[in-house]
């Protein structure tokens, strides 16, 4: 078992155990910044292709219904758009 498997094995006992993670991580003898940062390196794991960038083709012209989804969830959809539109709603993500 390599140590990220080892260290998602305990983020997820910590989400079963009710506890908040600078218990967990003091029960475990982690320190509590190091456990943080495998809380957010297992959830970072689990968007996967969620996030970051995605190609875009607009050779033939902006035409058509433009939809954005967010990591969190939230779908910005619009029917016309250019790419000033298109910028504003990736700055807000």
């Amino acid at each position: 078992m390599t140590k990220a498997e080892k260290m998602f094995a305990l983020v997820d006992q910590w989400k079963e155990s009710g506890q908040t993670q600078k218990a967990f991580a003091e029960q475990a003898g982690i320190k509590a910044a190091t456990f943080a940062y495998w809380v957010g390196r297992k959830k970072r794991s689990e968007q996967g292709s969620r996030g970051g960038f995605a190609r875009v083709d607009v050779s033939g012209g902006a035409t058509g219904r433009l939809e954005i989804h967010y990591p969190n969830g939230v779908k910005v959809s619009a029917e016309q758009w250019d790419l000033k539109l298109i910028s504003q709603l990736i700055a807000l993500g």
